[in-house]
């Protein structure tokens, strides 16, 4: 029995802006093996329901959760609206017979491997609405990321089982009429689309030493012989005349120098 349950997924779902729906228990829901192994899940598999529209929702959750022979049939339902149904915490019996393409799991040995979803379409052509479409592919994305697992590890139920299964298929931007999607172009739009992690936070700044921090008190210099003024910080660099007027300190002096000879030649006497 494993022993890994995947109870944080409601809230993984929720990272993608969409709907998220719980339906009850799914917590300890999963199949006769209870939950992951340790080390997986290590794949995600596509599928669509092959129901119509009239049972999309709630009627096929209740379906794919309760009343099907082999439920659980997968941990997540994504909806034609759409909207997230969070059905299963643990491994769930999504996927049968088959056999990897990646050659991680072992054959037909996919359901303790892989977070299933079955997303509602017919899957005989059924135009796949755009919304639904972003969602699988943010779903897939948001996952991968909080479970660690490689865009390519992310597979059709036709890639596992290519005998008996075509889903997902249908007209979208990954199929035209009722042909099989290009898994590869999903692939690639849940690479792109995968959140980008977190920037490091900036670094605090030194606070300046209390001793320094007076030292950078400004005070005011005068010209001895034409009695203009100029605003200094304790650095020592002129930053102004006659109040901050830094313009007027370059027209007269050029780029203001730290310590130039002949600037600090002329403003000798600080002014009272």
């Amino acid at each position: 029995m494993g022993a890994r349950w995947l109870t944080d997924l409601a809230d993984v779902c929720r990272l993608t802006g969409f709907p998220v729906y719980e339906v009850d228990g799914w917590e300890t829901r999963g199949r006769s093996s209870g939950g992951y192994d340790t080390d997986r899940p290590t794949h995600i598999m596509a599928h669509h329901t092959a129901s119509g529209p009239s049972s999309d929702g709630w009627p096929d959750v209740e379906y794919m959760t309760f009343h099907a022979d082999a439920a659980p049939l997968a941990n997540l339902y994504l909806s034609r609206v759409p909207a997230i149904y969070v059905c299963a915490a643990g491994a769930t019996n999504t996927n049968g017979s088959g056999v990897d393409p990646c050659g991680i799991a072992d054959d037909d040995t996919m359901n303790t491997h892989a977070i299933g979803i079955e997303a509602a379409n017919g899957g005989t052509g059924e135009p796949w609405p755009a919304a639904q479409q972003t969602a699988y592919v943010m779903l897939c994305a948001e996952l991968d990321l909080a479970y660690g697992i490689a865009p390519a590890q992310i597979h059709a139920h036709f890639e596992y089982a290519p005998s008996r299964k075509i889903d997902p298929a249908g007209e979208s931007r990954y199929a035209t009429g009722a042909a099989m999607w290009d898994m590869a172009a999903f692939r690639e739009d849940v690479r792109i689309g995968e959140p980008e992690p977190e920037p490091e936070p900036e670094p605090e700044p030194e606070p300046v030493p209390p001793d320094q921090e007076a030292d950078m008190s400004p005070f005011i210099i005068r010209n001895r012989d034409t009695g203009e003024t100029a605003l200094v910080y304790g650095d020592r660099q002129v930053v102004g005349l006659a109040g901050p007027d830094l313009a007027g300190y370059r027209a007269r002096f050029g780029d203001e120098l730290d310590t130039d000879p002949v600037v600090w030649a002329q403003f000798i006497a600080k002014a009272t």
